[in-house]
């Protein structure tokens, strides 16, 4: 059995409908994704913890991404729980000795977020920063590997999200 499977059984325990196993590799980086991060988003309206990239530059970032050899790819449908899954996945990798686990999922911990509201995070050790921040091109990545994602055309539409928890 693969030492990350545990991780595997832990999400899809959580409710998730896909979680498997990747590799920096097969991630696709495009600058582009700053344009939505920067000026598409409703979030970066307000100076705040969700949307700060702590004065990393893209490549940086990108690099950061890169180091990973092993990473968790999640999909859900809510934002809110895979949010969560995120976190408890981070966490329960951060135990078993990987160090750097870091969760890449935009949060959406709190219903109503206070940070976009312009007020302090009630969460700050919990935010973690959206894919788009660190160049990963999800609709390009999710495609090459054939799971669900289309661009929305109306608000009734049922979303697949995607978070990535980069473990060693």
């Amino acid at each position: 059995m693969n030492k990350y499977n545990k991780y595997i059984i832990l999400a899809k325990k959580k409710g998730m409908l896909d979680a498997l196993i990747i590799s920096s590799s097969d991630i696709c980086f495009d600058v582009r994704t700053q344009l939505k991060c920067a000026w598409g988003c409703d979030r970066n309206l307000t100076p705040n913890a969700k949307c700060d990239n702590r004065g990393m530059s893209y490549d940086e970032r990108v690099k950061m991404v890169t180091q990973y050899k092993t990473i968790l790819l999640l999909h859900a449908h809510d934002v809110r729980q895979l949010g969560k899954v995120m976190l408890d996945a981070e966490k329960a990798a951060f135990l078993d000795g990987y160090y750097f686990a870091f969760a890449v999922n935009a949060c959406h911990i709190c219903k109503d977020c206070q940070a976009i509201n312009g007020k302090d995070c009630l969460h700050p050790d919990k935010v973690r920063p959206c894919a788009c921040l660190f160049g990963i091109d999800v609709y390009k990545t999710i495609g090459k590997l054939g799971l669900p994602l289309e661009v929305l055309q109306d608000k009734t539409a049922i979303e697949n999200r995607y978070g990535f928890l980069l473990i060693d």
